[in-house]
């Protein structure tokens, strides 16, 4: 399919119904429970929005969706684009109040869910005025008087005048820094990111193509659209799976022929056991990693066990997904995330605005047509971070002298020991080195005498053996003295979160203890 520019002037809707015309019998859906083609597809998605419209949802209308990950999430997203309604996920993970705090600032009046989300449901049913607009997935549930299943049965609706520019879901940060903000994003702004991923549509791009099946390992409530929005563009198959087992993973990347994959760091490690001839994952040729830093050392061994190209990347919730990587195909500087993407602008700028040298630490700003203009009802953030048509990430970085980013650290993560600033992100990076050092984090702790200092939590490979002095002599060689972390734990297991990030907020949360060893 041709792809250019001009793709991007069009909704969701329009993008599917084009594709569905162009490859109706290709695979486009494909999961456990069930394959769809694009026909498929792309009617299902006008029987969805006909159910919609029958229960009263209208264009501008927020749609919540507390459902794990399954086709629906697929199919109310378009069929939310297709009648102007905004799909919201909810984390069904987060305290109770929180969700209350999304439903309201979102006033979400009409749900889609299951039935293991009763409870949670029951908290949120005063702000649901008609019970219509409760939709079970699944098993009939005891709240609503809809099932998605009443989709089967419904005849195309009147079609509802939809902009590429009309808003049509709000993608919710992660929550590390407060409660999560829920970014408006357009038609265009998840059409432009999903061109920015073909060679020749913006411009180069990640060499995603046609022939590409894509499994996306994100969790269902962060970034959705990633699932599926490359996939519609191109008329290529992508996979729905609602597991995290490195063993189930490897099964369907064998049983659908996977060939691009977009994760974290953390869960490639864990597929590497299946690695071994037991399972054939020869299909893999792009292991694409967001989401946490990956050194040089990690990037080589990826690439050896996997056979495929491992390709960093960086993205976030307002920009719409990645805008900078690291592409296996071109010139590469490993221990670096990357170069800007085509379609992305970005500085690297002091806390006065102004650009600093090559080499120089500075905040990170980006703009594009993919970059969202703000949050829902929360205009003091949305004028803090987006300005002067800038979104002010907050991360730290600094340009090598051949045009790469590198990492240094988020803004509000900085250390400052003995009045020197010290980046987490530095020390976790020699750490995260060592050849028996599995993953690791740094955050700050306090010591009576010396006042702010590193605390360095540090969980190492099954049956490995490293000593605190150890791992210091080995930090020591490596960092300046006022670096190496004075408090070093051992846990069985570090935190993550949904989108497989580590959870810095449950690892603070845990108190102190230097002596804290989880091996025995």
């Amino acid at each position: 399919m041709q792809l250019n520019a001009d793709s991007a002037d069009r909704t969701l809707g329009q993008v599917l119904r084009d594709t569905a015309a162009a490859r109706p019998d290709d695979p486009a859906l494909l999961g456990d429970s069930r394959q769809l083609t694009w026909a498929e597809l792309d009617a299902e998605v006008d029987r969805v929005a006909a159910l919609l419209l029958s229960i009263g949802v209208a264009k501008g209308d927020v749609v919540g969706f507390m459902i794990t990950k399954r086709p629906e999430v697929v199919t109310g997203f378009l069929a939310c684009a297709r009648v102007g309604a905004l799909y919201a996920p909810v984390n069904f993970k987060l305290h109770p109040d929180h969700l209350r705090d999304q439903f309201r600032t979102a006033d979400i009046q009409c749900v889609f869910t299951e039935t293991q989300f009763d409870e949670l449901l029951r908290g949120l049913l005063p702000g649901i005025t008609d019970p219509r607009r409760v939709v079970y997935v699944g098993e009939r549930g005891r709240h609503g008087e809809t099932h998605y299943d009443q989709q089967a049965s419904m005849a195309p609706g009147a079609a509802v005048e939809v902009s590429p520019d009309d808003p049509c879901y709000l993608n919710y940060t992660s929550g590390t820094t407060g409660r999560p903000k829920g970014a408006i994003t357009t038609h265009r702004n998840i059409n432009v990111q999903g061109l920015t991923a073909f060679d020749g549509a913006v411009g180069e791009g990640l060499g995603f193509t046609g022939d590409d099946v894509f499994l996306g390992m994100f969790s269902v409530f962060a970034h959705p659209h990633e699932l599926f929005h490359r996939s519609i563009l191109c008329g290529g198959p992508f996979v729905i799976m609602d597991s995290l087992s490195p063993r189930v993973i490897a099964q369907t990347i064998e049983r659908f022929g996977v060939t691009w994959m977009m994760a974290v760091p953390s869960f490639y490690e864990m597929l590497l056991d299946h690695v071994d001839g037991r399972v054939d994952l020869s299909s893999l040729r792009i292991l694409e990693s967001g989401g946490a830093f990956v050194s040089a050392d990690t990037l080589r061994r990826m690439e050896d066990k996997f056979g495929a190209a491992f390709m960093p990347v960086w993205g976030s919730t307002e920009t719409t997904g990645v805008a900078v990587a690291m592409r296996p195909d071109r010139p590469r500087r490993p221990g670096t995330t990357g170069r800007p993407v085509s379609g992305y602008e970005l500085r690297v700028v002091d806390s006065q605005g102004r650009d600093v040298a090559v080499g120089e630490p500075g905040e990170m700003l980006v703009r594009g047509p993919s970059v969202v203009t703000g949050y829902l009802n929360n205009a003091e953030e949305t004028a803090e971070l987006f300005r002067d048509g800038w979104y002010h990430t907050r991360d730290l970085v600094q340009w090598t002298e051949d045009g790469f980013l590198q990492f240094v650290g988020r803004r509000s993560e900085m250390l400052k020991i003995g009045g020197i600033r010290v980046y987490p992100l530095e020390i976790e990076r020699v750490v995260k080195d060592h050849p028996q050092v599995r993953d690791v984090v740094v955050v700050r702790a306090e010591e009576r005498i010396r006042g702010e200092v590193a605390r360095c939590v540090v969980e190492l490979y099954p049956g490995e053996e490293l000593t605190r002095k150890q791992l210091q002599r080995y930090c020591r060689d490596r960092l300046a003295v006022y670096k190496v972390p004075r408090i070093i734990e051992f846990w069985s297991e570090i935190p993550k979160l949904p989108n497989g990030k580590i959870d810095k907020k449950a690892t603070l949360a845990v108190p102190v203890d230097a002596a804290r060893d989880e091996r025995t």
